[in-house]
């Protein structure tokens, strides 16, 4: 494996030299560090990013940890924090716990062992046994706080009120009346705020003879499926379902359809995330809508805030949700 010496050889240059160009150490002249670089080419030299990392204090490199890879919630996440993350001359570790406490334990210690500059927090299913743990690394870190964890760190979080109350309002106003919702795991936060921002809402409605009933998911296909099928055993089953995220929704408007029902002639059904699998769903589906690509950029851009400046005052954004009408609702033609 090819050294400085080899490079200073065939540069006709100093060792000292070449360090200087591979570190950015010192100034070196145009022509010069041209010579170096051809010469680095031609012996097919990489640097040692992770020994150079820990040279100059800084590795260039950051933990990005997401709940379930196989969510469609995350690509778009994870796109916005890689493009800061290049535009910055920064790579990004994505990592995944499966919501796995344990497993998410293990996964913030083998990137503090990495001595990396950052950790991105964005799994829902993160304990406060893992926020410790991070914070004790003395690790620059920023997270998606799913609830009120009365900690002075860096993070974003969401108003799901607004595209709740909006898409309650939109029901009503077609004359549905009795609704169901499709949460996430009851035990976690972010499912936990969706459950109370809809009962919150729910309040207003008190003179509009109201029904309604929540059925626990898990916020995958599958559970989605489930709640669907408890649906159908119910006595009277709804007009509308609203659901947690649009993976529920589309588990949901697949047994559905499988059982005779019409969407949304039978059944209006709407989800929360806007993935992109719910423009091209027929019908498509109509959701709230989280700007994961804006929420990841924003991340990435917190993260280097505080790498750069660790002094700086808190950092935290309140993203807001909004309504998207597609075609999986209609009216409730049989209101009285």
């Amino acid at each position: 494996m090819a050294n400085y010496k080899d490079i200073a050889k065939i540069a006709n240059v100093s060792i000292a030299t070449v360090s200087h160009v591979i570190n950015n150490t010192r100034f070196v002249t145009p022509e010069t560090r041209k010579m170096v670089l051809d010469a680095m080419e031609k012996l097919k030299y990489r640097p040692n990013l992770y020994a150079r990392g820990l040279a100059i204090g800084r590795t260039n490199t950051v933990g990005l940890v997401i709940s379930d890879i196989r969510n469609p919630f995350y690509p778009e996440l994870v796109q916005g924090t890689e493009e800061i993350a290049q535009k910055n001359n920064y790579n990004v570790f994505l990592c995944n716990t499966d919501y796995d406490i344990k497993k998410g334990l293990n996964t913030i210690g083998a990137l503090i062992s990495r001595k990396i500059d950052g950790i991105i927090l964005a799994s829902s299913q993160v304990d406060d046994s893992i926020v410790r743990e991070v914070l004790d690394s003395n690790v620059n870190f920023v997270m998606v706080d799913w609830g009120s964890r009365n900690i002075r760190v860096d993070s974003i979080a969401f108003d799901y009120m607004v595209g709740i109350e909006e898409s309650l309002d939109y029901l009503i106003t077609l004359g549905h009346r009795l609704i169901y919702f499709i949460s996430g795991p009851k035990e976690r936060k972010t499912s936990q705020i969706r459950i109370n921002n809809f009962i919150e809402s729910l309040k207003k409605y008190n003179n509009k003879n109201l029904k309604y009933k929540i059925i626990e998911g898990d916020h995958k296909l599958e559970g989605g499926c489930k709640a669907a099928k408890k649906i159908l055993k119910e006595k009277d089953i709804p007009t509308a379902v609203m659901c947690s995220n649009d993976l529920t929704a589309i588990g949901a408007m697949q047994v559905f359809i499988e059982n005779g029902l019409r969407i949304p002639k039978d059944i209006s059904i709407i989800g929360l995330d806007n993935i992109k699998l719910s423009e091209i769903l027929k019908p498509n589906l109509t959701t709230i809508e989280l700007d994961r690509y804006k929420i990841g950029k924003t991340l990435m851009e917190f993260l280097l805030n505080r790498i750069n400046n660790n002094d700086l005052p808190v950092q935290k954004v309140i993203f807001k949700t909004k309504l998207i009408k597609r075609e999986s609702v209609s009216s409730n033609k049989n209101i009285n």
